[in-house]
């Protein structure tokens, strides 16, 4: 509660102070009042007050000893003056008249000219003033003397003629109505102080605000914590942290640098603090690296525990090969903007690894990435899982209701995988989903905005559902603003070789067996394999091989003991059946004579033969550089 004390000097000020304050309503401002006067230091010293409403020299003393305190003066009106000058004159018409104020007065001439006789002032700012100023006059000759309640009083006691100055209604009515407003914002300004008190202090971390010389001029608890003591205001900030490490950061602009503070190291923020487009000082946040951590680990330990993270980026896709280079980089171009991504493919060609490295691209990696098997979930519980429910929604309804998967991509990005497969009646309620940026839960009566990043995939076969209209062509152009269509492991055999190297080095590091050395037939040999199941049937291969091999070397043998292709998956055709080892092997000497008689180009022989471009290349370099 704000306090507002008012000095009366005397009984008829009094009634005046409370006729004007009985006008106002003062719940949450208390009002009291005290009678003294003068400036003796022992009667104002006790005053305990916000704002103190005073006059004359008592108004001064006050506003001296007391700094912090707001004090409102009670004005000396020109009417209040004039009023007492009359009075004066009619007491003597002919005296010369000795005015004491501590106030700034018009001209005396003037004054003289006004009341038609003689009238000099003296200024004071105490009560020895008061003394020396009414000696002063007595000695110019002045006979009647205009002041205040203290001259009054000396006056009386050395018998001179004298007039009391008093302050007119209008005067206290401007003296109430200042400190009220005054009181009004102080309250206002405490309570803003408490609450950002409040916030500061209940902060996860350190803070502390210096001024341009560098003056500590804000603190929290968590800052007296850090430092170890409770009184950081009015430090210079090398008192409280000494190293050359802050004058280099306030020079060079750093907003961000580790530190070490009692053991520990520190990620300590700067934020210029700015008054009228100024740099006045800079606030310093002092975040414990360890919590940062712990509260990182936590939040993706929890968006993992849920299956919200992407876990793969660009730099897990291997490849050799020119176009699938040239996708990669389409693709991180395709992160960097909002729209949505298609990506077309047969089965095991990548597609969510490139949907994940899209996201971990992209602007919302820190955010959820939610992926959702459209093909693995009937129509009913695909639509609630996508969009979530109310409670009471159906029969066996979560109590309080379950958020969607799209609310749950909120700011992040969602996978729909095998996307062809979603029933039509989901595919109208998923393209307004699109449109309107917003999800209605089932059985809700309500919308929930929502800011998604969308990336689907699907075969290649969603372009023949359009066109027999099992798959909404409106819906099609919506989440294939951008596409990228991935390319088979048949068609990119210079990958294959290469990847299988990397999977069965990765499985025996996972598995904790010994390394494996794969030979050139071995690859030439895996080479020639259809791979339906692309990369997938090639991982599971390479994982086969490093569970099985019993050498550290391995070749053609080694990889017909794997029996790829004996799923049953492969066509009885000639271009699918699992090869055959050749009886005679030819010399690569062999190979480079029947290429250069063979008329073709080296792309049309490595075709002729069963051999990737890379191996081929490989077999006749050093015949070509001879």
């Amino acid at each position: 509660m704000i306090k507002i004390l008012i000095v009366v000097p005397y009984q008829e000020l009094q009634e005046a102070f409370d006729q004007v304050i009985q006008s106002y309503d003062l719940d949450t401002i208390e009002v009291r009042t005290t009678h003294i006067y003068g400036s003796d230091p022992q009667k104002i010293v006790p005053l305990a007050a916000d704002i103190i409403v005073a006059r004359g020299i008592t108004a001064q003393a006050i506003a001296h000893q007391k700094p912090s305190v707001h004090v409102v003066p009670i004005a000396l009106s020109s009417a209040d003056l004039l009023s007492a000058l009359a009075k004066a004159k009619k007491k003597n018409s002919n005296a010369h008249i000795g005015v004491v104020t501590n106030e700034q007065l018009c001209d005396q001439e003037l004054i003289s000219t006004l009341v038609g006789q003689p009238v000099t002032i003296f200024q004071v700012t105490d009560e020895k003033d008061v003394e020396i100023g009414l000696e002063h006059l007595a000695r110019k000759g002045c006979t009647i003397f205009v002041g205040g309640l203290t001259m009054c009083r000396l006056c009386e006691e050395q018998q001179f003629v004298h007039v009391h100055v008093k302050s007119g209604y209008q005067a206290v009515v401007h003296a109430v109505a200042e400190a009220v407003a005054a009181a009004r914002s102080l309250e206002r300004a405490q309570t803003r102080g408490n609450l950002l008190g409040t916030l500061l202090n209940n902060a996860a971390y350190a803070l502390l605000a210096i001024n341009s010389s560098a003056t500590i001029i804000a603190a929290n608890r968590q800052a007296e914590q850090l430092f170890g003591t409770t009184s950081l205001l009015g430090k210079q900030l090398m008192e409280v942290y000494q190293s050359g490490k802050w004058d280099l950061a306030l020079k060079a602009g750093k907003k961000e640098i580790l530190v070490p503070i009692a053991g520990k190291q520190f990620l300590v923020t700067q934020q210029p603090i700015s008054m009228d487009e100024e740099t006045s000082g800079f606030l310093f946040t002092f975040q414990n690296t360890e919590a940062i951590q712990q509260t990182e680990h936590m939040i993706r330990t929890e968006l993992s525990r849920k299956g919200l993270v992407a876990k793969y980026t660009f730099s897990n896709i291997v490849t050799q090969n020119a176009q699938m280079i040239a996708l990669v980089e389409k693709a991180r171009r395709f992160s960097q903007v909002p729209g949505a991504v298609l990506l077309l493919g047969e089965t095991g060609t990548g597609k969510e690894l490139f949907a994940q490295s899209i996201h971990n691209a992209s602007p919302r990696a820190s955010q959820p990435f939610v992926a959702v098997n459209c093909a693995a979930l009937p129509e009913q519980l695909l639509e609630s899982e996508l969009f979530g429910y109310s409670e009471g929604a159906f029969t066996g309804a979560s109590k309080g209701g379950k958020p969607g998967l799209f609310e749950l991509a909120h700011k992040g990005t969602i996978f729909l995988d095998e996307i062809a497969e979603m029933p039509i009646v989901v595919q109208a309620k998923l393209l307004r989903v699109l449109q309107e940026r917003e999800v209605r839960r089932v059985g809700a009566d309500m919308v929930v905005p929502v800011d998604v990043r969308v990336i689907s995939a699907a075969n290649s076969n969603i372009l023949q559902k359009v066109q027999d209209g099992s798959f909404r062509l409106d819906l099609f152009y919506r989440i294939s603003l951008l596409s990228l269509m991935l390319i088979p492991l048949r068609d990119r055999p210079e990958d294959i070789g290469v990847l299988f190297s990397h999977f069965v080095t990765q499985y025996c590091e996972r598995h904790g067996l010994n390394g494996i050395n794969i030979n050139t037939d071995a690859l030439e040999v895996l080479e020639q394999f259809y791979w339906p199941g692309n990369i997938r049937e090639l991982r599971n291969a390479a994982e086969r091989l490093a569970i099985l091999h019993t050498s550290d070397q391995v070749g053609f043998r080694e990889i017909e003991q794997l029996d790829i292709g004996s799923t049953g998956l492969y066509l009885d055709t000639k271009e699918t059946q699992k090869p055959k080892p050749k009886k005679k092997k030819r010399s690569d000497h062999e190979l480079y004579d029947q290429f250069l008689s063979s008329g073709l180009t080296r792309e049309e022989f490595a075709k002729e033969v069963g051999i990737s471009r890379t191996t081929l290349w490989r077999k006749f370099s050093r015949f070509e550089t001879t």
